[in-house]
């Protein structure tokens, strides 16, 4: 995308601006289910996500309007605190969360202390008021959404079309202009998916767990004779509901990216059965049966794994990190280091 999120752009920040940042701000740990701020209270702070996933929805006597849904990086409370305004809508917790607060008596010398941060609040609200103009145009004129991934972001336009309450098909296509993944909606419910190999509920958490998409996507409800090219069971989850916990996912496979940044290295068996942990997630056990069944031919990637199991990248990474950490997996590289020795 063309915007950066708040953590990318506090790597190019100076260390006084860094340090400033940490003393004109504090940081909010919060329960799942707990209320940030509601209808009528004062625009007093903005805030930004560190982690967790958010649910921002309209007054009780307007419930009938869909949520939205906020995660990492993402900021909330920033029009009413600019503005001065009462808050307008009930922002509260899907999950623990943590939340970067700044006060708007701090702001005077947030803005001398560090410039560039009113100018990146500032570009974040009006791209997504270009996103929101954009998506209403395309929906107002001709029940079709059409964009390029660079400028829209995905998340944004699931909502757009769940909240539409639309029957249609949105399909992505590569840069290449390749199709890789179609996802059929019933009244703004998602009911069927695929994401190149994958299918239903796996297909669309590969959707959301891999933020950096590059390509197209469409959205009509005048393809549905196509959505026959669609090889899925059907997904019975909510579009909320499938979206929450996608998000709260993708927090958790970025960590593990991290942790597992060369997916070129190899992994092989270092016990000779698979025994899974009492204490792992149950759901995972057939994950690691695939992949334990797979590693018997001998050493294998993390991006290998990925093509020949039904399952998102997420499990993969889950699954592998659960192997390592019960020593039934070991890196290549380790393995052969400890013959050496």
């Amino acid at each position: 995308m063309l915007d950066q999120d708040f953590f990318a752009f506090c790597t190019g920040l100076r260390l006084l601006e860094l340090k400033a940042i940490g003393e004109l701000s504090r940081v909010r740990h919060l329960g799942e289910g707990e209320t940030i701020y509601s209808t009528g209270d004062p625009g007093d702070a903005l805030f930004i996500i560190n982690r967790g996933v958010v649910e921002v929805m309209r007054p009780s006597a307007q419930q009938s309007a869909p949520a939205t849904y906020l995660s990492r990086g993402d900021i909330l409370g920033d029009v009413e605190t600019l503005s001065g305004l009462p808050r307008k809508h009930i922002a509260r917790t899907c999950e623990p969360v943590s939340l970067q607060c700044f006060q708007r008596k701090d702001f005077a010398e947030l803005i001398r202390r560090v410039p560039s941060f009113f100018f990146f609040v500032g570009t974040q609200l009006a791209l997504r008021l270009a996103q929101a103009r954009d998506l209403a145009m395309a929906q107002s004129h001709c029940l079709e959404l059409a964009g390029n991934l660079a400028n829209f972001d995905l998340i944004t336009v699931y909502q757009t079309i769940a909240n539409s309450s639309q029957t249609g098909q949105l399909r992505i296509s590569n840069a290449a202009g390749e199709l890789v993944s179609a996802f059929f909606f019933e009244q703004g419910q998602p009911r069927g998916g695929q994401f190149e190999h994958l299918t239903g509920e796996e297909a669309f958490w590969q959707l959301f767990v891999n933020e950096h998409l590059v390509g197209t996507f469409t959205f009509s409800t005048d393809s549905l004779a196509e959505k026959d090219w669609i090889q899925s069971e059907r997904i019975i989850k909510n579009a909320s509901e499938m979206l929450i916990n996608a998000l709260q996912g993708r927090d958790e496979f970025a960590e593990l990216k991290q942790r597992f940044q060369d997916t070129a290295v190899t992994l092989e068996r270092a016990k000779p059965n698979l025994i899974w942990p009492a204490a792992a997630a149950p759901e995972l056990q057939p994950v690691a049966e695939q992949i334990w069944a797979f590693a018997a031919k001998g050493p294998v990637t993390i991006s290998t794994l990925f093509q020949h199991c039904a399952v998102c990248e997420l499990k993969i990474y889950q699954t592998v990190d659960e192997l390592l950490q019960s020593r039934h997996f070991v890196w290549s590289h380790d393995a052969a280091s400890s013959k050496v020795a």
